[in-house]
C-alpha cells in the first residue's frame, strides 16, 4: 500500500498558542497526532516529545522509507517511552509539572495499520461514503456512556466531556489502546484533536472528506470550518489517502505539493 498525506493545525480563535503537534511520514506510513495540555510552555513541549519519541522508536535508524518494527509489542514500547519522557521531563522543570498530552498515531505494518491511542484525539476512516471513529475517547464522559450511565445525547452537552481519565505524561504508567485497522484501496483516515472533533457535527466531517479537493485543501477547509463555528480550541488534522498503485500515489503527491 501506498500512501499521500497532509496536515494542518491551527491555534483558533481562542486560545493564544498552539499546543497541538502532528508529523506526517508518508513513505514510511507513520502519521501521528499529539494534543498537549498544561498550559503553554507545558503542552507545547508534552506534545513535541510525544511525537519525536514516537518516530524516534518506530523509525530508529532504519533504511529510508522503513520502520524498525510496527506491531504491537514495538507501539507499547513507543508508547511507554514517550510516557516516560514526559514524566520525567516534568518532575525535572518545575515550571512543566503536571504537563500532559493526547497521542493518537497510525503505523504501517505490511498489510495492516496499526493505532496507538491516549486521550481524546481521534482517528476516522472513510470507505466510500460511509465515516466511522476507529478509536473511543479515554473521557470522564465516554467512560459514563460505555457503561450506561449517560446517553450519547447527554454526553455531547455534559460539562465534564473534556475531563480526561487518560494522558500520557501525567503518570508513571499508561496502558493505551493498540488495535489493528484493516486497509483497503482508496480509504481515507482523518486524525485530529479535539478542536475540530467537539465542534464540527460528524456530516459535516463526511461532507469535507467526500468532497473534491487535494488533501492540503482539504485539511484547510476542516480547520476553517472548526474556526467558523467558534475555534474554541486549537485545530489539526491529518489526512491519509491509500492506493495500491504507486504511480497513482506519486501522481497524488506531486499535484498536492503544487496546490499547497
Amino acid at each position: 500500500m501506498y500512501f499521500v498525506a497532509d496536515g494542518c493545525s491551527d491555534c483558533g480563535r481562542v486560545r493564544e498558542h498552539n499546543e497541538d503537534t502532528f508529523r506526517v511520514d508518508s513513505e514510511r506510513g507513520l502519521f501521528v497526532v499529539a494534543d498537549g495540555m498544561g498550559g503553554h510552555a507545558g503542552g507545547e513541549v508534552a506534545s513535541a516529545l510525544a511525537v519525536e519519541t514516537v518516530f524516534k522508536a518506530l523509525v530508529g535508524g532504519g533504511k529510508r522509507g522503513k520502520t524498525e518494527s510496527c506491531n504491537a509489542e514495538a507501539l507499547q514500547a513507543a508508547i511507554e517511552l514517550a510516557n516516560n519522557t514526559i514524566y520525567q521531563n516534568a518532575q525535572m522543570n518545575p515550571e512543566q509539572k503536571g504537563m500532559g498530552t493526547t497521542l493518537t498515531f497510525m503505523c504501517w505494518d505490511r498489510c495492516q495499520f496499526y493505532l496507538g491511542h491516549v486521550g481524546d484525539s481521534r482517528v476516522y476512516r472513510l470507505r466510500g461514503h460511509e465515516l466511522i471513529q476507529l478509536t473511543r475517547d479515554h473521557t470522564w464522559v465516554d467512560m459514563q456512556v460505555r457503561v450506561g450511565v449517560l446517553s450519547q445525547q447527554e454526553a455531547e452537552h455534559a460539562r465534564m466531556r473534556h475531563i480526561l481519565v487518560k494522558s500520557l505524561g501525567t503518570q508513571p504508567g499508561i496502558e493505551p489502546d493498540i488495535v489493528s485497522v484493516d486497509v483497503k484501496p482508496n480509504d481515507r483516515f482523518l486524525l485530529c484533536s479535539d478542536g475540530l472533533s467537539d465542534l464540527v457535527e460528524h456530516n459535516d466531517l463526511q461532507n469535507i472528506l467526500t468532497g473534491k479537493g487535494t488533501l492540503a485543501e482539504i485539511t484547510r477547509s476542516l480547520v476553517e470550518k472548526a474556526n467558523s463555528v467558534g475555534g474554541r480550541d486549537n485545530i489539526t488534522a491529518v489526512v491519509i489517502d491509500c492506493y495500491d498503485n504507486k504511480w497513482k500515489s506519486i501522481l497524488k503527491s506531486a499535484i498536492n505539493r503544487i496546490r499547497r
